[in-house]
């Protein structure tokens, strides 16, 4: 009873940029895991057995090569069970903003973009599903060289998940995906963190609507909308509590979120508290609870 609400709002999200305010819409899941392999019970001379043993290293490294297909996609069958499409209006409303690729670039601190095929970049970190190798190991690693076949291996993965996409549906498909690329001889472990869900908020969700008057009223200038690429606990919140889950935030990537300098712009943490005030007379005028 305490924690009743008609309306969650978040505003642990951002801004596209200082002069383009935008309304986040959605948020991309999580899931992790790390797979070890073993092969022999100890290193062993790879002239004397090389050839002739499994190899856990050259396991790892099958096991990632066949993560994606030719075009980018993630290759383990049933990954993308469920995934809710991009319509085209949320392709045209990614496209209206002011994207610069190369200053993107610069920001990622990488040389060129790659991904699923057919998609944009922007849509690629908002609205779909992702694997990625987060780290990779096995054998020996220091100066100069070591004749081994090594006795383990190790590969730590992540998956972003988008909407229509559930944890334990990807984990199963992971899991099994695995089991039938092990070869015979290596044995191994997958051990999986706890995950967060994918959360979207239609566009024409009435409280969303509220959302966009209300930090247009303190910008002075209609919002633009947005998903993010990372991930929050807020498909838990709108279950537990039952209500929508909105998102109000005005940091801008110039803010460097989770470093050592990370700040706020005064100006927008004000403008973002005009917006808060300007929206609770929204709601009050344009929202009712469904019960």
């Amino acid at each position: 009873d305490r924690l009743a609400a008609d309306v969650v709002i978040v505003s642990d999200t951002g801004m596209w940029s200082e002069d383009t305010p935008t309304v986040c819409t959605g948020m991309r899941g999580l899931a992790e895991c790390e797979i070890r392999l073993y092969g022999p019970d100890q290193d062993i001379h790879s002239g004397s057995f090389g050839g002739a043993v499994p190899n856990p290293a050259t396991a790892v490294a099958r096991l990632v090569a066949a993560l994606h297909d030719e075009h980018a996609r993630v290759a383990i069958p049933g990954f993308y069970d469920g995934v809710v499409e991009l319509t085209d209006r949320e392709r045209e409303l990614f496209a209206e903003l002011p994207f610069d690729e190369r200053e993107w670039l610069r920001a990622a601190f990488s040389h060129a973009t790659a991904g699923e095929a057919g998609y944009s970049t922007l849509e690629r970190v908002w609205a779909r599903p992702t694997a990625e190798v987060n780290g990779i190991g096995g054998g020996y690693q220091g100066p100069g060289s070591k004749t081994i076949i090594p006795s383990s291996a190790m590969v730590k993965l992540s998956f972003r998940l988008v909407a229509g996409q559930d944890p334990d549906h990807i984990e199963k498909a992971v899991r099994d995906w695995v089991a039938g690329r092990i070869p015979d001889g290596v044995r191994y472990e997958i051990a999986f963190s706890p995950a967060t869900r994918p959360c979207l908020t239609p566009l024409d969700h009435p409280a969303l609507k509220s959302v966009a008057r209300a930090m247009g009223r303190a910008f002075g200038t209609p919002v633009r909308f947005t998903r993010e690429g990372g991930s929050g606990p807020a498909a838990d919140l709108q279950d537990v509590l039952g209500v929508p889950v909105l998102f109000l935030g005005i940091s801008v990537p110039s803010d460097g979120w989770h470093a050592p300098d990370e700040k706020v712009e005064l100006d927008l943490l004000l403008k973002g508290a005009e917006a808060s005030a300007h929206l609770w007379d929204d709601l009050a005028e344009h929202w009712q609870r469904v019960p």
